[in-house]
Formats: structure tokens, C-alpha cells, sequence
């Protein structure tokens, strides 16, 4: 089939449709394996067309898991910071989660039953993660990939425990308080004591 350049005619839902090929893509092939032009057959559309929605394939990815922004900018952001960088990953880690539609948290939950359903959906997240956040961290020794690992887990426990379990005080607890009680230990993780 041949596809031309810009829109589809007589159709307005072009995003949206190349976010869904894009959805599938990732679903039956995962992040690394998924490409631009996978997504554009998929969707009918020419390349070029992905590109004039989206940067490039992290931000096709981040909008097929309705997150406000990429995460590589959240940890840019807490690497550049000089101050309470705990506190700024745990507050950036849990915006990414209660901005946008729905209920607070609600994208965490959708996206903890699609891993949960579809060892496909979780390979796709996880190699999303290493390209995306765990590139980032400098040369990892062991010690350093176990904090990074140990970083994660503390981050998507503590997103599973406010959004999933629902354990208070950590559920209605405001993002600000929360980052400030948590912030610390994620510091000593990231630093040592």
C-alpha cells in the first residue's frame, strides 16, 4: 500500500490512531524492537507524519503511557540539582503520575494491570527504562547497579503502595509531604550515608 505524505485525508484522529499502532507495536514487539517506520505501516501514514507529532520514538512511547513528559527529564533535573535531589525525584516521579486524566494515579494503575497481564507490556516498560533513565547513570559498577536497582524499586513500591493498595497516610497524603518524607532515604540510596 501507498502511503502519502501529511495527513490522512477526511480524517481528524491521525494522533491518535498513530499513538494506538504505536501502542501495538510496542506491545507485540517491545520498546527496542519497534521502530518509526513498524508504527507508521501500522497506522497507515508516512514516516515523516510521526515526526510531525512526535520527536522522536521515547516521546511516541511516553504518549502511548499518557505521561506528562519523558522521564530522562526528570532525572536531568535531579542530576543538575545541587539541592534535595531526593525530594525532587520522589515529587517528579509521583507528578508523572497524578497529572493528566482521571484520577490521581490512575495511569500507574493502568499501566501495573497492562505489565501485570502481558509479559510483553512489562519487556517494552523495562527496556523503555534502561534507554530512557538507566542510560543516564554514569559507568555502573555493581554496587552502583544495585542502587539503581534498589532506586527503582523503592520508587515503583512507593507509587504501588499510594495508587494501588491505598495505604494511608501515604494515599492522600500531599505530593510535596510525601516527597519530603521519602526524599531522604531515596537521597542515602542514591549517595551513600
Amino acid at each position: 500500500m501507498r502511503r502519502t505524505p501529511g495527513r490522512r485525508r477526511g480524517e481528524t484522529g491521525t494522533r491518535q490512531a498513530i499513538i494506538e499502532a504505536a501502542r501495538a507495536e510496542f506491545y507485540e514487539h517491545g520498546y527496542t524492537a519497534a521502530t518509526i517506520r513498524s508504527v507508521a505501516r501500522r497506522a497507515e501514514v508516512d514516516p515523516a507524519l510521526i515526526y510531525h507529532y512526535f520527536a522522536d520514538k521515547a516521546t511516541l512511547f511516553v504518549s502511548t503511557l499518557n505521561l506528562p513528559a519523558d522521564p530522562r527529564q526528570l532525572v536531568d533535573e535531579v542530576l543538575a540539582s545541587a539541592t534535595s535531589p531526593g525530594e525532587r525525584l520522589v515529587g517528579g516521579f509521583l507528578a508523572q503520575w497524578e497529572t493528566g486524566p482521571g484520577r490521581p494515579g490512575q495511569s500507574f494503575v493502568t499501566m501495573v494491570q497492562a505489565m501485570s497481564s502481558s509479559p510483553e507490556v512489562a519487556r517494552g516498560l523495562r527496556e523503555f527504562v534502561v534507554d530512557r533513565v538507566w542510560a543516564q547513570v554514569p559507568e555502573a559498577d555493581e554496587a552502583m547497579s544495585w542502587r539503581v536497582m534498589m532506586i527503582s524499586s523503592e520508587l515503583f513500591g512507593l507509587a504501588w503502595t499510594r495508587y494501588v493498595v491505598g495505604a494511608e497516610p501515604l494515599a492522600s497524603a500531599d505530593r510535596a509531604e510525601v516527597a519530603r518524607q521519602v526524599g531522604p532515604a531515596l537521597e542515602r540510596l542514591m549517595f551513600g550515608d
